[in-house]
């Protein structure tokens, strides 16, 4: 039976670290963008979830999301999407490995 390495598991959880490693930096980069939304003269104009808020520490972090994806830069953003998409494979893949490798059918 031919082996494919890309499917052995230890190679899937190198995969699975790294696509979390990228996917962790690129969402504290994209949160530090996020972040300068308190920083913004006009804030309180550019709230959507949180009109009532009165001191910048009253924002949703809905709307530091909204902004977030407004003004950070696309790369990270697709990055951070695609990374946390692939990871997610990855984890169903394993588990379907590791519970089809348990299951021994009987007869």
């Amino acid at each position: 039976m031919e082996r494919r390495i890309f499917l052995n598991k230890p190679f899937l959880f190198f995969q699975l670290i790294l696509s979390l490693g990228i996917f962790s930096y690129t969402f504290f980069t994209f949160g530090w963008a996020a972040s300068y939304l308190m920083l913004e003269d006009n804030w309180s104009e550019m709230l959507i979830f949180s009109k009532d808020a009165m001191t910048p520490r009253d924002i949703s972090d809905l709307d530091k999301l909204i902004y977030g994806f407004q003004h950070a830069p696309l790369v990270i953003t697709i990055l951070m999407v695609v990374s946390f998409l692939y990871a997610l494979f990855l984890i169903v893949l394993i588990l379907k490995r590791i519970l089809l490798t348990n299951y021994q059918p009987t007869n």
